[in-house]
């Protein structure tokens, strides 16, 4: 979690009633953190326990590679129908409480412009870009990391929340479980004809990021682009921005770029992506860049805007334009 969207709060008296069955996979101390929390009325979908972690950090200084130790704290992950709940551990060691008994960040549903996804075996996160209620600045971006191992239970929980953001019915699950998997495989066939012409890593980061029920409409592959001057490219510095998808479905304006990241010393491929729902997406255009030219997606919420980049070569330059700009026709018409 950013610290800097974080609220420092202190335990109150509140004893609201959570449903013990979802709260059982939490520890107890995040138990009776999740219950002074969740407010009488709050509906709970699902509550993910995110164990302690030590994620390894790499950073170049004039091309040296140093690398450092981050400790996450044990946290839980609450979805409601009206906001999500992350909470650290009070107890954990590593939680960033020193002045308060532990960190909170309340993130209301209503308020979520877009999303941003890291999926990498041992490094995942959700990132959730919001709306600030004065509705002016930048707008704010809640990060939860955690291990691969349980990603497939926070895409269900992604599921949900863009089912409530989306004004649709929920799912017939809010966990990874039988219903979800069946689901899942039931669409498979539909989207892998939709993503024929990709490759099979492309392929599989796309669908990552889909939902049951979710039709794609049209895609585009984007090749590497390299950015790097000449005198880069005989050194370290190189500077490419990666592959990745552009497809367009009933719902979002989805953009996937493979990554490749160095974690424990490491090398592991992955991908990072952003999902911008149609109803926050309003213009895209081509604009220049120091290197070229870049589509430009500009999305708006609540007086906030939040604007996405996407470098390409001169010859998808109409393509892309023409994809995306039929996801703003298609606002419009709903």
């Amino acid at each position: 979690m950013s610290g800097d969207i974080m609220d420092r709060t202190s335990l109150d008296d509140g004893t609201a009633q959570a449903p013990t069955d979802q709260l059982r996979y939490l520890t107890a101390p995040l138990r009776e953190i999740a219950r002074r929390h969740l407010a009488p009325g709050d509906h709970l979908l699902t509550a993910i326990y995110v164990e302690h972690d030590v994620r390894a950090m790499s950073h170049q200084t004039f091309g040296v590679t140093h690398d450092t130790q981050a400790r996450l704290p044990t946290r839980a992950f609450l979805l409601t129908l009206d906001r999500v709940l992350i909470l650290e551990d009070p107890t954990d060691p590593a939680a960033a409480s020193a002045d308060r008994d532990y960190l909170a960040a309340s993130c209301p549903l209503d308020r979520i412009i877009a999303y941003e996804m890291r999926s990498h075996l041992l490094d995942c996160a959700l990132t959730l870009v919001l709306a600030t209620p004065q509705g002016t600045g930048e707008p704010t971006r809640v990060t939860v990391a955690y291990n691969g191992t349980v990603e497939p239970v926070f895409l269900a929980a992604l599921a949900c929340i863009r089912a409530v953001v989306d004004g649709l019915p929920l799912p017939p699950y809010t966990k990874a479980d039988e219903t979800y998997a069946r689901e899942r495989t039931a669409a498979l066939a539909t989207w892998r004809q939709a993503l024929a012409g990709l490759g099979m890593t492309q392929e599989r980061a796309v669908e990552r990021y889909l939902v049951a029920g979710e039709r794609i409409q049209d895609c585009l592959a984007v090749p590497v682009i390299d950015e790097s001057t000449w005198w880069e490219r005989l050194s370290r510095t190189a500077h490419e921005h990666p592959p990745g998808v552009l497809a367009r479905t009933d719902r979002q304006l989805l953009l996937v770029k493979e990554t490749m990241r160095i974690i424990r010393g490491q090398a592991t491929y992955g991908s990072d992506a952003w999902l911008m729902p149609l109803g926050r997406l309003h213009t895209a255009r081509l604009v220049s860049s120091e290197h070229g030219r870049a589509l430009q997606l500009r999305l708006e919420h609540a007086g906030m805007v939040d604007v996405v980049r996407l470098p390409l070569p001169d010859a998808l330059h109409e393509r892309a334009l023409a994809l995306t700009m039929q996801c703003v026709q298609q606002r419009d018409r709903d």
